[in-house]
Formats: structure tokens, C-alpha cells, sequence
């Protein structure tokens, strides 16, 4: 067990915590009895609390072990959540600022209210909280996935440590709304931030540097009985990538909790300063997926090997 590792990780997910029930009292509103206090804070969020939370929202653990598993394991393929995620908030720019509006007005709290609404129908809005629940249930499993993988690493197994996180997180998020998420945002993404650009400085100076990390890949990718995985994208793969990446632009703002960030925010001003700011995340999700190509040159062995 990594005791220096498992201090720093007990520390941090305690203040988290306590940050998370003291969201409750973060701009109190009478009662949070209502939905729009409850599930939307208010519809008070400003720029900064938006572009934290969204970006909170998005960038979680798919993004510190999804992105740099693919690279990994395909190479370039796994850069495909670089233009999806910039490509992303142009193309929606227009529908979301109508949805806030249309919503604002009516009191829809989640995309299903604004179905019911506009075609009338309880089914169809139905199958669209449906359909969103179950797509998030992947999402929600990939989180505790990568706490899993972070416990493992640190020596800590079984099933109870993530049972309890999980726990800790649905009370402090039942008793504080979606207050606790948007404070906690604030925290996780400066760790990010942190993280990543001492990642991209301290381990490729450990290694030898950037040419011996992409030296590693093509190297460990020449080697694969596959021709779909590389450096660079080969001619097949070009549709592969260009498709896979506009249909996950198009699907992102599906998820309900993409939605919630933006039902939540205060004005229109608000969501255009967002989708012309959250970009910028896109930046750090590339220097997050050079992990991967860190990870092979460094000799990383996949978990499943490591405690079989």
C-alpha cells in the first residue's frame, strides 16, 4: 500500500466532501424544496460557475483514463475527443440558447419537460428520460471505473471503498442539489489544470523527453499484429475518425447532465460567453491523452496484467 498516495487521496476526497455538504448553504435560498433550487440551483449561475461546471460535467474520469487508454491501446484514433469536444460547442451554439429560453420561460427543468411540451405527448418525453438514464448509466459506471483504478494502484481493493465514495457523493448531492457538483467544480478542475501541466513537464523530463515518448509508441505500434493503430492515422481510418468524431459533437449536449449546466445558468450572455470559453478545456484533453504515449514509454503495465 502507498501510504504517501493514500494520504494525499483521503485528504483531498474528505475536503471534497465537506465542500460538498457545505454547497447546501453556498447562495441558500429559502428552501430548496423546489426543483429549480434543487436540480438547477437557482437558474443563478454566472459565467465562471457555468464554465466550471459544464466543464466539470464533461471532463471527468473518461477524461483521465478513457482518452489516454485509447491512446494506449490505438494510438492516434484516441485524438479523436480533441475536435469533437471543439467542434462541439459551435454546432450547438444556437439550439442550447433557445432551449435555456424556451425553458426560462416555461419551467422545464430537464430536456424531457421540453418534449412533453412542444409535441404534447407524456410517451415521447417518457422515452427521452428513459433514453437518457439508461445512456448515462455507462458514464456514470466508466467514474467508478477510474476511482477503482486509482484505488488499485494505491494498493486499497475491494468493493467497499468505491461503495462508500458513492454513497458520500449521493448524500452531499441530495442534500445540497446541483450546488455540490458546481462548488466541487471548482476545486476538481483547478487539480486538473494543476495536474496536467505538471504531467507535461515533469514525466517528459523523467523519460528523456518528447522524442523518446513518441519514440516509444510508433515503436510499440510497429510491433502490433493490427494496422488500424499508429502515430498517424492511416487512409482507412480517416472516415473512421472524422465520423466518430462529429457524431460524439452531435451526442454530447444529449446527456442530460451536459443540459443541466446550461438550464442552470442566469442569462443568454451567460451560455454564448461558455460556448465561446469552454474550448479551451480542448487544450488540456490533448495534453491529457499524450498520457498514453507517456504511459508506453514509461513501461505502465495495464491493471488487469498488474493484480492478476
Amino acid at each position: 500500500m502507498k501510504i504517501t498516495e493514500l494520504v494525499i487521496f483521503v485528504t483531498l476526497f474528505c475536503a471534497v466532501s465537506a465542500l460538498g455538504f457545505a454547497a447546501a448553504r453556498w447562495r441558500r435560498p429559502s428552501t430548496l424544496d423546489h426543483l429549480d433550487e434543487w436540480g438547477l440551483g437557482g437558474r443563478d449561475f454566472g459565467s465562471w460557475v457555468t464554465w466550471f461546471l459544464i466543464g466539470g460535467d464533461l471532463y471527468t474520469a473518461y477524461t483521465f483514463v478513457a482518452v489516454p487508454a485509447l491512446l494506449f491501446s490505438a494510438g492516434a484514433a484516441g485524438f479523436f475527443a480533441l475536435p469533437y469536444t471543439a467542434i462541439t460547442f459551435p454546432l450547438v451554439f444556437l439550439v442550447l440558447i433557445r432551449l435555456w429560453s424556451v425553458s426560462r420561460v416555461h419551467g422545464f427543468v430537464t430536456s424531457a419537460d421540453f418534449v412533453r411540451a412542444r409535441f404534447g405527448s407524456r410517451t415521447l418525453a417518457l422515452l427521452v428520460a428513459i433514453t437518457g438514464i439508461v445512456a448515462t448509466m455507462p458514464y456514470i459506471a466508466l467514474q467508478l471505473i477510474g476511482i477503482e483504478a486509482v484505488l488499485k494502484v494505491m494498493g486499497v481493493t475491494g468493493r467497499w471503498p468505491i461503495t462508500v465514495a458513492f454513497v458520500i457523493l449521493a448524500l452531499y448531492t441530495y442534500n445540497s442539489g446541483l450546488r455540490a457538483p458546481a462548488l466541487i467544480a471548482f476545486v476538481k478542475d483547478a487539480l486538473i489544470y494543476l495536474v496536467i501541466v505538471a504531467a507535461v513537464i515533469v514525466i517528459p523530463y523523467k523519460l528523456g523527453g518528447w522524442d523518446v515518448i513518441f519514440g516509444a509508441a510508433e515503436h510499440k505500434f510497429a510491433t502490433t499484429a493490427t494496422s488500424h493503430d499508429g502515430i498517424l492515422l492511416g487512409g482507412s481510418d480517416q472516415l473512421n475518425y472524422v465520423t466518430l468524431a462529429l457524431g460524439s459533437a452531435l451526442a454530447l449536449f444529449l446527456y442530460p447532465h451536459s443540459v443541466t449546466g446550461i438550464l442552470a445558468s442566469k442569462s443568454r450572455d451567460v451560455i454564448k460567453r461558455n460556448m465561446a470559453a469552454l474550448p479551451a478545456y480542448s487544450a488540456v484533453l490533448g495534453l491529457i491523452g499524450l498520457l498514453g504515449y507517456m504511459a508506453i514509454a514509461a513501461h505502465v503495465v495495464p491493471l488487469d496484467d498488474l493484480f492478476q
